[in-house]
């Protein structure tokens, strides 16, 4: 993976950008003339990311030394994939993607970068805090917290329709994905943008992704049950971490929090997206987890077919437990910040272990002190 990055999106291009320049798959850094000063810097695999002054719209993503011929394949594999699509998908893509254009080779170095568009003006919104106000990227991070934190910081709330709206995108992103066989990994908060006018998403780092694996880079809160550590992440780790973020940007809940609300009730009176969430998150089977197409039908309406019976309940795997809210902190406010702390429920047989203790403890200070008095 290339690194998470709000420099993918940079500055505003052109709507029609990718009709305005038509590029070759590879180009030089001499075709693209000079660049501006770097958005973006030792991020990721990337050492710089720059705008390209001669052509509005566009950046160069740079890449440390090191890449292999494999990774210009790779590159190239990527330019060429939405070619093999339907045309409305196709659209989708480069609508909701800053999807690499370009492969920039240099002599000695076939993959010195890529070059990707920048993401829409509409991404940004005017952001207050404390006071004062800052027009950035909105992640979709921010989809993750209540309507309330939302309105608090100058966004219009999403409500029930915006979140299956932003949704819907993202499953259709990731779905298309699936459909070219390639493993994204990197579903989380920081690489997607979100609008809230538009209601819709924008995915940043798709350089990165590879065909069927790749390494899977261990990511905080994002960590799949069954993708074991030092194992490469797959299309079944994708549906897992894309189920994931469903369920926090859909419920406005964090970590376990999200688990709880949707298996708690139907999500909006729509029990097949509950159902294929908790198929999801919950398999112990991992190939039997619902395609991320599956999971876009139910957020549509449609109905969800699973292929085989779901376990009783008492073989599934126990829910994470609820989380404690900490107390707030004058921070909070401002920041929308609704960070949690879990608390694991002790064990009736601890409770009863402790108990005998202090009994015990008791007894032999009595027998002590009845000794003594002798």
């Amino acid at each position: 993976m290339t690194g998470s990055t709000p420099a993918d999106g940079g500055a505003a291009g052109p709507a029609d950008v990718r009709r305005d320049w038509k590029l070759p798959r590879t180009v030089s850094l001499g075709d693209l003339g000079p660049l501006a000063d770097p958005v973006s810097e030792h991020n990721g695999q990337a050492i710089a990311v720059r705008p390209l002054k001669d052509h509005p719209g566009w950046l160069a993503k740079l890449y440390r030394p090191g890449l292999l011929p494999e990774d210009a394949d790779r590159l190239d594999l990527l330019i060429s994939a939405p070619g093999t699509l339907p045309e409305a998908d196709r659209a989708l893509l480069y609508a909701g993607t800053c999807w690499p254009a370009a492969r920039i080779q240099e002599p000695g170095n076939p993959a010195v970068g890529c070059v990707i568009p920048m993401a829409p003006e509409h991404y940004r919104s005017e952001l207050r805090r404390g006071g004062f106000g800052e027009r950035r990227f909105v992640e979709i991070d921010w989809l993750a917290k209540s309507d309330e934190s939302i309105g608090g910081i100058g966004l219009p709330p999403p409500g029930p329709a915006g979140r299956l709206a932003a949704c819907l995108r993202l499953t259709e992103l990731a779905a298309i994905l699936e459909t070219l066989g390639l493993v994204y990994s990197d579903w989380s908060f920081s690489n997607a943008f979100w609008s809230p006018d538009r209601r819709s998403v924008y995915l940043i780092d798709v350089d990165g992704c590879q065909p069927e694996k790749m390494p899977d880079v261990h990511q905080p809160n994002w960590a799949d049950p069954l993708t074991p550590p030092g194992t490469d992440a797959d299309e079944y780790t994708d549906r897992y971490r894309i189920g994931l973020l469903v369920a926090k940007c859909m419920t406005g809940r964090r970590d376990a929090h999200a688990f709880h609300t949707v298996a708690a009730s139907p999500w909006q009176n729509q029990p097949a997206v509950s159902e294929v969430l908790l198929d999801m998150l919950l398999a112990t089977d991992r190939e039997r987890r619902p395609s991320a197409a599956q999971l876009n039908r139910a957020l549509d309406g449609g109905p969800y077919l699973r292929p085989s019976p779901r376990p009783a309940r008492g073989e599934l795997p126990p829910l994470p437990p609820p989380p404690v809210p900490r107390p707030p902190t004058p921070g909070d406010a401002e920041n929308g910040d609704e960070t949690e702390v879990t608390t694991p429920e002790r064990p009736d047989s601890d409770l009863q272990a402790v108990g005998w203790i202090v009994v015990l403890t008791i007894a032999v200070v009595l027998l002590f002190l009845v000794t003594a008095s002798h």
